[in-house]
């Protein structure tokens, strides 16, 4: 930067005290150049864009192959100086109009404020990962004739706003397996386990039941992993990376023992949100609940869980019946959750942050008694909303949507009921004992 130039930033306003935005929301504030003497300037202007980015190198025995991919969601654009002599092709993006000024720029101090209205479509949320990035910044620009741009950033975080399938987020999953023992141990075990719903928001309780029926020669230990599985897609190829979020180890089932095991595992408050609508990077999560069977493959239910914005709540449908079981990960038909209308329509809460109401739709936003702990849950919102189904059955489905069975295994056989339409699961996970999870995956990178 010239000696010219002393200072040149961009910053914007914060609407809320998470300091993020939303669909609709308006970003505004101001771009800040200072100069010590005359200055003429060909063109000033500020970008608002929302794009995704996936890149990674593969080694292989003589070269490496290089797979990258992009995605933009929106691009706009706020000029303040433009030489029209020196006019140049806005390359797609959408020009939002505010106030121009002259060319000339005297020495001192000069603000130039900014506004720009994010999108309402369905765009996701901001998220940096292992071979990629979801990113919503703000670029300004000065061009000034024969000398090298200027250019200052601000990057702001993006919480979508719109989820799908509300309904089914709010239902309870459930599934049973049952594994029989043949090396180093005798008899068999089963595992019947229910979470409370599908979704969650960030630093949640996931409350799950589990019903242990320990019928080995051996004392079995329960366990509960929830995992993080990261998908980057460039040129028709993928690159997977899981992530251990949380491992919890509950008290040892005796042998020849029947035990029902209620637990209450936090979701980290920081805890990456579930991305399912962009093309290039999906972020999901499985909560794995197993028994410990030492030499021998450990059965395990597996439930797809949604984590939503700490902030955002939704309110169930009322007199919807339960749904059961998770979808067999990695198998054809599971590539994504539940396609995700806008939220509900709430009454904004009390903020002194933001434009005034009715500029952008807003999201109810009610405040814990208790600000140090985590947010309450969707029953402590909504406590008539929907309870654990009793039994763990829903209603029965359409033919025409039913899962296939399951392939018989050797050693392993499971009960359980499920569907999802929009999952299009070929099975459920608990029906029946497949591979592992990193079988589905040979690829998968561990970090």
């Amino acid at each position: 930067m010239a000696a010219t130039i002393k200072h040149f930033s961009v910053n914007y306003d914060p609407i809320n005290e998470n300091d993020t935005f939303t669909n609709g929301s308006l970003v505004e504030g101001r771009v800040v150049l200072e100069v010590t003497k005359d200055l003429k300037v060909n063109r000033l202007y500020l970008k608002c864009k929302g794009e995704a980015d996936v890149h990674w190198t593969e080694s292989n025995s003589d070269t490496d192959d290089s797979y990258s991919a992009h995605e933009r969601y929106f691009k706009l654009k706020q000029i303040f100086i433009q030489d029209e002599s020196k006019k140049e092709k806005n390359k797609g993006a959408t020009i939002v109009h505010g106030e121009t000024y002259n060319n000339l720029v005297i020495p001192g101090s000069h603000v130039f404020p900014f506004r720009f209205q994010l999108p309402q479509r369905n765009m996701p949320s901001s998220f940096k990962g292992f071979h990629g990035s979801i990113k919503y910044v703000l670029e300004a620009r000065l061009c000034r004739a024969w000398k090298r741009a200027c250019n200052a950033s601000k990057e702001f975080t993006f919480v979508s706003g719109v989820y799908e399938d509300t309904p089914y987020l709010m239902k309870p999953l459930s599934g049973v397996i049952e594994k029989k023992m043949k090396l180093f141990t005798s008899g068999s075990a089963s595992v019947k386990a229910t979470t409370d719903k599908m979704g969650y928001m960030q630093g949640e309780i996931i409350t799950v039941e589990a019903d242990i029926e320990n019928s080995s020669s051996r004392d079995l230990k329960l366990k509960y992993k929830l995992e993080q599985k990261q998908t980057f897609t460039a040129q028709s190829h993928h690159n997977y990376s899981t992530t251990v979020i949380f491992k919890v180890v509950s008290d040892p089932i005796p042998s020849k023992s029947k035990r029902s095991v209620a637990s209450k595992l936090k979701i980290p408050p920081d805890a990456s949100l579930s991305i399912a609508n962009c093309d290039i990077i999906k972020v999901e999560y499985i909560l794995k609940v197993y028994l410990d069977i030492p030499y021998a493959r450990d059965p395990e239910v597996l439930f797809p869980i949604i984590i939503l914005p700490a902030d955002q709540y939704f309110i169930p449908q009322r007199n919807e019946a339960g749904v059961c079981a998770s979808a067999e990960m990695g198998k054809p038909g599971w590539s994504s959750y539940p396609s995700q209308p806008a939220p509900s329509p709430c009454p904004p809460a009390a903020s002194t942050f933001g434009p005034a109401p009715g500029l952008y739709p807003s999201l109810h936003t009610p405040q814990p008694a208790n600000p140090e702990g985590p947010p309450p849950s969707y029953t402590d919102i909504f406590p008539t909303s929907i309870a654990v189904t009793s039994g763990l059955h829903p209603s029965p489905l359409p033919s025409a949507l039913s899962a296939p069975p399951c392939p018989p295994q050797e050693s392993t056989t499971s009960t359980a009921s499920y569907h999802h339409p929009v999952l299009e699961c070929p099975s459920a996970l608990g029906y029946c004992q497949g591979p592992l999870y990193s079988e589905f995956y040979p690829t998968t990178t561990s970090q």
